[in-house]
């Protein structure tokens, strides 16, 4: 019986100390803070020029005043083959480095006879602008040459959607 007795003290002490251990072990430790990032996030147009002009006359290229969108118009294209080509840049005025995530076209009509395209903006998609660097692309409005339709008004917005780096 007294051997009983040990092995029940034995155990009961030895779970008495686990629990003691596992309660010193097991506190929760709380943290609290707060954490700010400073730094603007600011890539907008800051210029378009009609570079040329075939068959074409009056069109325009105007940044929008809060300089993240750009309103194209072509009043005329006078004969297949016509087309306006503008020149346009892009700067991060930011402190934020900025990649091209996508375009948004918007406006443009379905006419099939008139087509546009964008020169050296698919290489924008893998090019990080820093702080005050500046990019430059073509959008080209062209009256397709095989089509015999004629298009009047062609007038539409585009917006560059950047996102910041993650690196």
């Amino acid at each position: 019986m007294k051997k009983y007795n040990i092995i029940i003290i034995c155990l009961v002490a030895f779970l008495l100390s686990l629990s003691v251990g596992y309660a010193l072990f097991s506190e929760t430790l709380q943290i609290n803070g707060t954490a700010t990032a400073m730094g603007t996030f600011d890539v907008e147009f800051s210029s378009a020029t009609i570079k040329e002009q075939v068959g074409a006359t009056s069109s325009t290229a105007t940044i929008s005043s809060d300089k993240n969108s750009l309103d194209i118009s072509v009043p005329k294209l006078e004969y297949p083959g016509a087309y306006v080509d503008v020149l346009v840049t892009v700067t991060n005025k930011g402190s934020i480095p900025a990649f091209l995530e996508s375009v948004e076209e918007n406006g443009l009509t379905t006419d099939e006879s008139i087509k546009v395209s964008y020169a050296g903006l698919n290489e924008l998609k893998d090019v990080v602008l820093n702080q005050n660097d500046s990019k430059t692309f073509d959008i080209k409005v062209l009256w397709d040459e095989k089509s015999n339709v004629s298009s009047k008004d062609v007038n539409f917005t585009i917006k560059l959607n950047y996102r910041q780096t993650t690196n």
